[in-house]
């Protein structure tokens, strides 16, 4: 049933015209989102530290304290990766942990890195603290994890502010944390689990690296290669033909447990995806971060190769990361010659094929009322949901390089201050 609607899909009101505008039966409608394109793409300047990190707080005070730590230790790009991959446990102490997994992607034209840590195999409790020294070396980085670390210990403020979603987790997990000593600490005020916008006190992270013991973690790096036109390849960690033959990943979890980061330096654009299920009765000793239940399983990474452009995707929520990836590809991103066409595209309304039963979840908010129609006249179960997926994108042409963030989940961003 489902390959038959896809099959209808592709032939009808989402095919690409004109190069890339998305557009419906009639000729003259274009897709919704031609509009301000103001503080959504970050141009990136190699003379600037840009931050990202998928929390809705104002981060600017790190910004700061790591360009000056920066110039003063005279950090390479993947030395500055390192210092913020650490700080995402203050930030997302849930998803970010000592033993939590890594995907990490180097968006580098000339040789893009892949490399991903999230597998059952690798049963670490640092699991995330030796991807990072295994990336340093990897670098020919003269600084060790704990030189990184005392430099983080350094530029921590004595506590920082909690965001919309950590406060959101506190809340709903109030009664399980309330009930462990040592985080009822640091989460509590009396009765109640901090809310939004207060103080939560930093704690020492170089201890924490001096102490923990290295194991070598087995790494994937495959990329599935596939012709998307003349002269256009797309190298992805799925393989793009099991959604061609309707057949879907869909992850149990629902996809709630990955947190993108990224930092451009000196260039150099590097994305990081911390992944784990948080076991919320047990903490790491001296911190606030949660050890893992599970690593979850990997979010989807593509990379796309055209004669005059590039493009990095990760796609780290929802039921199937990858639909997303492959519905743009499908969508001819990769036909895309500015910033603000590829920032249309990632706009556009999704949609996300599920199973047992078999039905569509769709964006109908962010398209028109015709598109919507499309799909109703198939007759094929269709329920409505707000946001679909969070998809970042790294794009260059020529000597330009932007940083495109999805706006359907909070973020910061501090390349668009």
């Amino acid at each position: 049933m489902i390959s038959k609607f896809l099959l209808l899909l592709i032939s009808s009101s989402f095919l690409v015209s004109c190069g890339l505008f998305i557009k419906l039966d009639q000729p003259n409608e274009e897709i919704v989102f031609k509009k301000d394109f103001k503080n959504k793409i970050c141009s990136i300047n190699k003379h600037k530290l840009a931050l990202t990190s998928s929390s809705s707080g104002n981060h600017d005070l790190f910004q700061e304290r790591i360009e000056i730590a920066a110039q003063k230790h005279n950090l390479k790009s993947i030395d500055v990766f390192i210092i913020w991959s650490l700080i995402q446990m203050y930030i997302r102490p849930e998803k970010v942990s000592p033993g939590s997994a890594l995907q990490f992607v180097d968006t580098n034209e000339k040789s893009p890195v892949y490399e991903n840590y999230a597998l059952t195999d690798n049963n670490d409790p640092n699991l995330f603290f030796n991807s990072l020294k295994d990336l340093l070396k990897k670098y020919k980085s003269r600084k060790s994890l704990n030189y990184l670390a005392r430099i983080v210990d350094d530029i921590l403020p004595y506590q920082t502010a909690i965001d919309k979603e950590l406060a959101l987790f506190l809340s709903e997990n109030k009664t399980s944390l309330s009930k462990n000593k040592n985080l009822e600490e640091y989460f509590f005020k009396g009765d109640q689990v901090l809310r939004p916008g207060e103080g939560l006190k930093t704690f020492k992270i170089w201890p924490l690296i001096s102490q923990a013991s290295y194991k070598k973690n087995k790494i994937n790096s495959h990329l599935f290669s596939f012709n998307i036109g003349k002269g256009k390849v797309a190298n992805c960690n799925f393989d793009m033909r099991i959604y061609q033959n309707a057949v879907y990943l869909i992850n149990k979890d629902k996809g709630l447990n990955a947190h993108p980061y990224s930092i451009t330096y000196k260039g150099e654009t590097f994305f990081g995806i911390s992944n784990q299920s948080p076991n919320i009765k047990k903490n790491y000793d001296s911190t606030y971060t949660f050890t893992p239940e599970n690593l979850g399983i990997q979010n989807a990474v593509c990379f796309i190769k055209t004669p005059t452009t590039n493009f990095s995707l990760i796609s780290t929520k929802g039921r199937d990361s990858g639909q997303h990836l492959f519905n743009m590809i499908e969508y001819n991103i990769a036909a895309a010659r500015t910033p603000e066409e590829v920032l249309t595209v990632l706009e556009f309304p999704r949609y996300l094929f599920l199973l047992n039963p078999e039905r569509m979840i769709y964006e109908s908010d962010r398209s028109t009322e015709k598109q919507t129609q499309t799909f109703l006249n198939t007759s094929f179960p269709i329920y409505h949901k707000s946001n679909l997926g969070s998809v970042w994108i790294h794009y260059k042409k020529g000597k330009s390089k932007s940083l495109l963030i999805d706006d359907r989940v909070p973020n910061y961003k501090s390349c668009t201050k």
